[in-house]
């Protein structure tokens, strides 16, 4: 799960697409998951969803006073938790039963499972599918708490398990946190019922295995691999999770691939970040960046990326959209580039958010509307050591290109989307 403190956009998601699609190209399963993409909304709040602490105990109707004690001193833990709420894509996952499915973000920045409860009385569940265990005969009842606090409220929740379902994929025992409060409406107008974290195991609570981690040790699938095509068409069902391998049909050129770092995020080493391919300092002796599904925009350490918005100067009147530079990640001698294009939104009088590529040209994108405004889809964050500083790679830069994500081999591989 995560946290964003940002500048820019909070979105609100959409419906969730029809379940997983099965193909047998040649000798390897590989299985296609639909995800839809919404309208999206910006600009409404700022992104208060900031962690203070991430608690980790035992439940005393589980262990003894004595044992509770002992967990409480020996097993706390603080984890930095990243926004998910800023998520363009959604798809499905069923839990206790192939037919009781739940709308979820497939993040790869968090390694968690999290779902509104039953037992949840809050609005914020109430507004929401909530999984029942009660219903369900694979139920398991483990008891550990997982406590979340953040600058506008409390999100607390209980790990336990259950068979989890992605299409023809059937995951036994799989853990997961069912929310049981909610304090505050972070999540009350999120339009998504969960997360499934697709992050290492290090990341996840308890050392428990996140949802893949546990595809591999059930050897369900042939290669250990998943991708992430991102469409732009807003409320299209083109997008899609691949599990077992990668779809050609939806990149084009050479799929390069980059060696994960710290298998923590799926974090990789950047040469440099360039504008208009001028080394500006943004990267000194290299930097860190991280590949996450679950962020929809670009971040970088604070100072960094301030001085990036200076340079780039977006007009918010979009007066400048067509002298504005490119921006270059450079990863293992590798350039993708991001155009105005990529990284320019539109903002309509009622905060929504309204696509560059949605229009024919780029004169017709200036001359919308006066009550509009231009922003850059970047937010400020300080990822702390050893993980941070980092740049993270969100949907900004994961919509434009297709990711591929190897646990096989513990690498990133990127192509030009279709």
């Amino acid at each position: 799960m995560k946290l964003v403190l940002g500048l820019i956009a909070l979105v609100a998601l959409g419906s969730c697409a029809s379940f997983l699609e099965e193909q047998q190209p040649m000798e390897n399963k590989i299985y296609k998951i639909k995800l839809d993409r919404t309208e999206s909304q910006a600009r409404k709040s700022l992104f208060d969803f900031v962690t203070t602490s991430q608690q980790y105990r035992k439940s005393p109707d589980v262990l003894g006073e004595a044992d509770l004690e002992m967990t409480q001193t020996k097993q706390k833990e603080s984890i930095k938790l990243y926004n998910f709420k800023n998520t363009q894509y959604t798809g499905e996952i069923g839990l206790g039963g192939q037919d009781n499915k739940f709308k979820v973000i497939f993040d790869t920045g968090s390694a968690n499972i999290w779902l509104n409860s039953a037992r949840c009385n809050d609005y914020g569940c109430k507004n929401h599918k909530q999984y029942d265990g009660s219903k369900s005969p694979t139920y398991e009842h483990l008891g550990y708490d997982l406590d979340v606090e953040f600058g506008t409220g409390e999100l607390m929740g209980e790990i336990n398990a259950d068979t989890a379902y992605v299409g023809g994929v059937s995951i036994a025992k799989q853990e997961f946190a069912e929310i049981v409060r909610e304090n505050g409406d972070v999540f009350a107008q999120a339009g998504f019922d969960g997360i499934v974290g697709l992050a290492y195991p290090e990341m996840a609570a308890y050392n428990f295995n996140p949802l893949f981690d546990n595809i591999i040790k059930q050897k369900l699938l042939d290669r250990n691999v998943f991708s992430f095509y991102f469409s732009r068409q807003e409320g299209s069902r083109s997008s899609e999770l691949t599990l077992g391998g990668w779809d050609t049909d939806h990149f084009t050129g050479d799929l390069h691939f980059h060696n994960v770092a710290n298998k923590y995020y799926w974090l990789l080493d950047a040469d440099n970040i360039l504008v208009n391919g001028k080394d500006m300092g943004l990267c000194k002796h290299g930097c860190k960046v991280v590949a996450d599904t679950g962020t929809s925009l670009l971040t970088g350490p604070s100072d960094d990326l301030y001085d990036l918005l200076d340079t780039l100067n977006i007009d918010e009147n979009c007066s400048n959209i067509k002298e504005l530079p490119k921006l270059t990640f450079v990863l293992d001698g590798v350039n993708y580039d991001l155009d105005a294009n990529d990284y320019v939104m539109k903002i309509d009088s009622e905060g929504n958010e309204v696509a560059y590529d949605t229009f024919a040209s780029t004169d017709s994108f200036v001359e919308m509307g006066a009550n509009c405004q231009c922003v850059g889809s970047f937010m400020p964050l300080d990822i702390p050591t050893p993980q941070g500083p980092a740049w993270i790679l969100g949907d900004t830069f994961l919509s434009k290109f297709y990711s591929v994500y190897d646990r096989d081999n513990d690498r990133v591989g990127f192509a030009r989307a279709k």
